[in-house]
Protein backbone atom coordinates (compact mmCIF):
# COMPACT_ATOMS: atom_id res chain seq x y z
CA UNK A 1 0.00 0.00 0.00
CA UNK A 2 1.16 3.23 -0.96
CA UNK A 3 1.82 6.71 1.62
CA UNK A 4 -0.79 8.37 0.95
CA UNK A 5 -3.17 5.45 0.56
CA UNK A 6 -2.71 4.48 3.87
CA UNK A 7 -2.73 7.74 5.45
CA UNK A 8 -5.98 8.07 3.88
CA UNK A 9 -7.33 5.48 5.26
CA UNK A 10 -6.20 6.58 8.91
CA UNK A 11 -3.64 4.16 9.28
CA UNK A 12 -0.15 4.69 10.69
CA UNK A 13 2.82 3.74 8.52
CA UNK A 14 4.18 1.00 9.45
CA UNK A 15 7.13 -0.08 6.69
CA UNK A 16 8.22 3.35 6.40
CA UNK A 17 10.83 5.02 8.67
CA UNK A 18 9.54 8.05 10.27
CA UNK A 19 11.74 10.79 11.79
CA UNK A 20 10.14 13.97 13.26
CA UNK A 21 13.48 16.56 12.95
CA UNK A 22 11.87 19.19 14.60
CA UNK A 23 9.55 19.20 17.38
CA UNK A 24 9.55 20.67 20.59
CA UNK A 25 7.70 20.36 24.40
CA UNK A 26 5.78 22.84 26.46
CA UNK A 27 3.95 25.69 26.36
CA UNK A 28 4.73 29.01 24.24
CA UNK A 29 6.95 31.26 26.88
CA UNK A 30 5.69 34.72 26.17
CA UNK A 31 1.92 32.71 26.68
CA UNK A 32 0.32 34.53 23.24
CA UNK A 33 -0.28 31.73 21.90
CA UNK A 34 -2.79 28.71 23.32
CA UNK A 35 -1.28 25.22 23.47
CA UNK A 36 -3.61 22.71 25.01
CA UNK A 37 -1.49 19.83 25.26
CA UNK A 38 2.11 20.58 24.98
CA UNK A 39 3.16 17.60 26.71
CA UNK A 40 5.43 14.38 26.41
CA UNK A 41 2.71 12.01 26.62
CA UNK A 42 -0.23 13.86 23.98
CA UNK A 43 3.30 13.69 21.26
CA UNK A 44 3.36 10.23 21.25
CA UNK A 45 0.22 9.61 21.34
CA UNK A 46 0.32 11.71 17.93
CA UNK A 47 3.09 9.74 16.64
CA UNK A 48 1.51 6.84 17.29
CA UNK A 49 -1.12 7.75 14.99
CA UNK A 50 0.72 8.61 12.00
CA UNK A 51 3.57 6.18 12.27
CA UNK A 52 6.23 8.37 13.41
CA UNK A 53 9.14 6.11 14.70
CA UNK A 54 10.99 9.01 16.57
CA UNK A 55 11.17 12.67 17.24
CA UNK A 56 14.15 14.95 17.54
CA UNK A 57 12.73 17.41 20.66
CA UNK A 58 14.04 20.41 22.69
CA UNK A 59 11.84 22.19 25.42
CA UNK A 60 10.61 25.63 24.74
CA UNK A 61 11.51 26.45 28.57
CA UNK A 62 15.44 25.68 27.56
CA UNK A 63 15.45 29.10 25.21
CA UNK A 64 15.34 31.60 27.77
CA UNK A 65 16.47 28.91 30.77
CA UNK A 66 18.35 26.58 28.75
CA UNK A 67 19.58 24.36 32.07
CA UNK A 68 16.00 24.01 33.64
CA UNK A 69 15.05 23.86 29.88
CA UNK A 70 17.29 20.88 29.14
CA UNK A 71 16.96 19.02 31.85
CA UNK A 72 12.75 19.18 30.92
CA UNK A 73 13.97 17.59 27.40
CA UNK A 74 15.84 14.95 29.32
CA UNK A 75 13.24 13.92 31.29
CA UNK A 76 11.01 13.36 28.15
CA UNK A 77 13.57 11.18 26.21
CA UNK A 78 14.49 9.11 29.69
CA UNK A 79 10.74 8.30 29.97
CA UNK A 80 10.21 7.91 26.54
CA UNK A 81 14.50 6.47 25.24
CA UNK A 82 13.22 4.88 22.74
CA UNK A 83 10.88 7.64 20.91
CA UNK A 84 12.34 10.69 21.78
CA UNK A 85 16.35 12.04 20.52
CA UNK A 86 16.92 14.95 22.77
CA UNK A 87 18.61 18.41 21.41
CA UNK A 88 20.97 20.73 23.69
CA UNK A 89 19.83 24.52 23.58
CA UNK A 90 22.14 27.16 24.96
CA UNK A 91 21.44 30.80 25.15
CA UNK A 92 24.73 32.67 23.06
CA UNK A 93 24.42 35.52 25.67
CA UNK A 94 26.65 33.31 28.12
CA UNK A 95 29.35 32.22 26.00
CA UNK A 96 31.18 31.36 28.37
CA UNK A 97 28.59 29.04 29.18
CA UNK A 98 28.39 26.32 25.92
CA UNK A 99 30.49 24.28 26.05
CA UNK A 100 30.08 23.31 29.74
CA UNK A 101 26.19 23.13 29.06
CA UNK A 102 26.86 21.45 25.74
CA UNK A 103 29.35 18.75 27.74
CA UNK A 104 26.75 18.20 30.47
CA UNK A 105 24.00 17.60 28.19
CA UNK A 106 25.82 15.19 25.54
CA UNK A 107 27.70 13.44 28.56
CA UNK A 108 25.21 13.50 31.75
CA UNK A 109 21.76 14.12 29.97
CA UNK A 110 22.46 11.80 26.29
CA UNK A 111 21.35 14.39 24.40
CA UNK A 112 21.94 13.54 20.86
CA UNK A 113 21.95 16.51 19.10
CA UNK A 114 21.89 20.53 19.03
CA UNK A 115 19.20 23.11 18.80
CA UNK A 116 19.72 27.13 18.24
CA UNK A 117 17.10 29.72 18.02
CA UNK A 118 19.33 32.61 16.97
CA UNK A 119 15.82 34.65 16.48
CA UNK A 120 14.18 34.53 19.84
CA UNK A 121 17.92 34.94 21.58
CA UNK A 122 18.16 37.60 19.08
CA UNK A 123 21.73 37.27 18.66
CA UNK A 124 23.04 36.84 15.07
CA UNK A 125 24.28 33.13 13.93
CA UNK A 126 27.37 33.92 13.10
CA UNK A 127 28.32 35.87 16.42
CA UNK A 128 31.08 34.98 18.74
CA UNK A 129 28.61 33.41 21.23
CA UNK A 130 27.59 30.74 18.76
CA UNK A 131 31.19 29.90 17.91
CA UNK A 132 31.90 27.01 21.01
CA UNK A 133 28.28 24.98 18.75
CA UNK A 134 30.31 24.48 15.79
CA UNK A 135 33.27 23.46 17.47
CA UNK A 136 31.27 21.45 19.88
CA UNK A 137 29.44 19.93 16.65
CA UNK A 138 32.52 18.89 14.92
CA UNK A 139 34.41 17.50 17.72
CA UNK A 140 31.71 15.26 18.55
CA UNK A 141 30.43 14.51 14.84
CA UNK A 142 26.74 15.30 15.40
CA UNK A 143 24.37 17.89 13.95
CA UNK A 144 23.03 21.19 14.41
CA UNK A 145 19.39 22.46 14.36
CA UNK A 146 18.53 26.08 13.50
CA UNK A 147 16.00 28.27 13.63
CA UNK A 148 15.85 30.71 10.11
CA UNK A 149 13.93 33.30 9.12
CA UNK A 150 13.94 35.59 6.13
CA UNK A 151 13.50 39.40 6.29
CA UNK A 152 14.27 42.44 8.21
CA UNK A 153 12.30 41.30 11.38
CA UNK A 154 14.88 38.48 11.66
CA UNK A 155 18.34 39.68 10.93
CA UNK A 156 19.73 37.11 12.96
CA UNK A 157 19.29 33.83 11.07
CA UNK A 158 18.76 33.89 7.37
CA UNK A 159 19.45 31.17 5.08
CA UNK A 160 22.43 32.93 3.40
CA UNK A 161 24.00 33.40 6.83
CA UNK A 162 24.55 29.86 7.44
CA UNK A 163 27.13 29.63 4.39
CA UNK A 164 30.00 30.82 5.58
CA UNK A 165 29.15 28.48 8.66
CA UNK A 166 28.76 25.56 6.64
CA UNK A 167 31.69 25.95 4.44
CA UNK A 168 34.32 26.62 7.99
CA UNK A 169 32.78 23.25 9.91
CA UNK A 170 32.07 20.88 6.41
CA UNK A 171 31.34 17.83 8.74
CA UNK A 172 28.72 19.25 10.69
CA UNK A 173 25.06 18.62 9.40
CA UNK A 174 23.35 21.86 9.71
CA UNK A 175 19.48 21.94 9.28
CA UNK A 176 17.88 24.94 8.33
CA UNK A 177 14.52 24.73 10.57
CA UNK A 178 11.82 26.24 8.56
CA UNK A 179 14.01 26.92 5.24
CA UNK A 180 13.77 30.57 5.76
CA UNK A 181 9.97 30.93 7.19
CA UNK A 182 8.65 32.38 4.01
CA UNK A 183 8.41 32.31 0.01
CA UNK A 184 11.99 34.93 -0.08
CA UNK A 185 13.16 32.41 2.56
CA UNK A 186 12.72 29.31 0.66
CA UNK A 187 14.30 30.94 -1.86
CA UNK A 188 17.41 31.78 -0.03
CA UNK A 189 17.39 28.46 1.59
CA UNK A 190 17.61 26.53 -1.28
CA UNK A 191 20.33 28.32 -3.00
CA UNK A 192 22.14 27.89 0.45
CA UNK A 193 21.72 24.45 0.30
CA UNK A 194 22.86 23.96 -3.39
CA UNK A 195 26.24 25.77 -2.58
CA UNK A 196 26.95 23.75 0.80
CA UNK A 197 26.36 19.58 1.27
CA UNK A 198 25.97 19.69 4.70
CA UNK A 199 22.96 22.15 4.64
CA UNK A 200 19.62 20.87 4.65
CA UNK A 201 16.07 22.27 4.03
CA UNK A 202 13.31 21.77 6.99
CA UNK A 203 9.51 21.56 6.30
CA UNK A 204 8.42 22.66 9.47
CA UNK A 205 6.09 25.54 8.65
CA UNK A 206 2.40 26.79 8.13
CA UNK A 207 3.23 27.91 5.04
CA UNK A 208 4.74 25.51 3.28
CA UNK A 209 2.91 23.62 1.42
CA UNK A 210 3.03 20.49 -0.94
CA UNK A 211 4.09 22.49 -3.95
CA UNK A 212 6.88 24.33 -2.03
CA UNK A 213 7.90 20.32 -1.35
CA UNK A 214 7.68 19.82 -4.66
CA UNK A 215 10.27 22.67 -6.32
CA UNK A 216 12.48 22.18 -2.98
CA UNK A 217 12.85 18.32 -4.51
CA UNK A 218 13.06 19.67 -8.47
CA UNK A 219 15.59 21.84 -6.97
CA UNK A 220 17.41 20.33 -4.66
CA UNK A 221 17.00 16.90 -4.31
CA UNK A 222 15.00 14.48 -1.87
CA UNK A 223 17.76 14.10 -0.10
CA UNK A 224 18.82 17.38 1.47
CA UNK A 225 15.20 18.02 2.32
CA UNK A 226 13.22 16.61 6.26
CA UNK A 227 10.31 16.33 7.61
CA UNK A 228 9.38 18.21 10.99
CA UNK A 229 6.38 19.04 12.72
CA UNK A 230 7.22 22.18 15.56
CA UNK A 231 4.90 20.70 17.86
CA UNK A 232 3.26 21.81 19.54
CA UNK A 233 3.10 25.08 17.57
CA UNK A 234 1.86 23.66 14.28
CA UNK A 235 -0.25 20.41 14.17
CA UNK A 236 1.27 17.90 13.39
CA UNK A 237 -0.99 15.82 10.97
CA UNK A 238 -0.91 18.85 8.66
CA UNK A 239 2.70 18.73 8.66
CA UNK A 240 3.04 14.69 7.84
CA UNK A 241 0.19 15.54 5.41
CA UNK A 242 1.74 17.67 3.38
CA UNK A 243 4.68 15.21 2.61
CA UNK A 244 2.59 12.12 2.41
CA UNK A 245 0.23 13.88 0.03
CA UNK A 246 2.67 15.50 -1.87
CA UNK A 247 3.04 14.72 -6.06
CA UNK A 248 6.88 13.59 -5.69
CA UNK A 249 7.78 9.21 -5.49
CA UNK A 250 7.03 7.35 -2.92
CA UNK A 251 11.47 7.01 -2.46
CA UNK A 252 11.50 10.55 -2.30
CA UNK A 253 8.62 10.66 0.76
CA UNK A 254 10.56 7.41 2.28
CA UNK A 255 13.73 9.92 2.32
CA UNK A 256 12.45 13.30 3.54
CA UNK A 257 10.20 11.38 5.77
CA UNK A 258 12.75 9.44 7.85
CA UNK A 259 15.89 8.07 5.73
CA UNK A 260 17.59 11.36 5.31
CA UNK A 261 17.79 12.43 9.35
CA UNK A 262 18.33 9.12 10.53
CA UNK A 263 21.69 9.46 8.25
CA UNK A 264 22.29 12.61 9.84
CA UNK A 265 21.38 11.31 13.44
CA UNK A 266 23.51 8.01 12.50
CA UNK A 267 26.55 10.17 12.48
CA UNK A 268 26.04 11.45 15.95
CA UNK A 269 28.20 10.59 19.05
CA UNK A 270 27.12 9.61 22.12
CA UNK A 271 29.56 9.02 25.00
Amino acid sequence: MQIQETVEKGLPLKDVLVIDAHAHLGTCIDNQMYIPSPDADTMVRFMNKMGVNQACISAILAFPDYQRGNDLTAEAVSEYPKRFIGLAVVNPHYAENVRSELERCFDKLRMGGIKIHPGMNDYPVDGEGYEEVWKFASERKTFVLSHTWYGQDAPTCSPGQFVPIANEYPDVPIILGHSGGQSKGYREAIEAVKECPNLYLDLTGSIITGTWVERMVEAVGAERILYGTDFPFIDPFYEFGKVCYTRISEEDKEKILGLNAAKIIGKSTRN
